[in-house]
């Protein structure tokens, strides 16, 4: 046999062997399948990554309660804010004694 044919065979072995391996694996997944579709799969797959999520979140937030409790006293004092700010204009207009009448003297003007 010469050398060619040699490496004729030997190529033969292995592309036999790699598609013996293909077929395993290839039937493998075929059987996977058919016990749980793809659609199942991937639910399985966003709830797990969802509940990974929701435990790093819950230990982020026992870490760090000053900054969430900073965090939201901002936000709520940013979506009062107007109605705060009358109420301090308010009260700032009462303790100056302004009277919000005009005087006599503005009211000939």
């Amino acid at each position: 046999m010469s050398e060619a044919e040699q490496r004729l065979a030997t190529d033969r072995r292995n592309r036999n062997a790699a598609r013996g391996l293909f077929d395993q694996r290839l039937a493998r997944v075929k059987a996977d399948l058919s016990a749980r579709s793809i659609p199942a799969r991937a639910k399985d797959r966003v709830q797990e990554q969802v509940f990974t999520a929701l435990d790093q979140g819950i230990d982020v937030a026992k870490e760090s309660k000053g900054i969430i409790a900073g965090v939201a006293a901002a936000l709520t004092l940013w979506f009062f804010r107007n109605p705060l700010i009358e109420l301090a204009s308010g009260l700032f207009d009462k303790d100056s004694g302004g009277n919000d009448q005009p005087s006599q003297e503005e009211q000939e003007a």
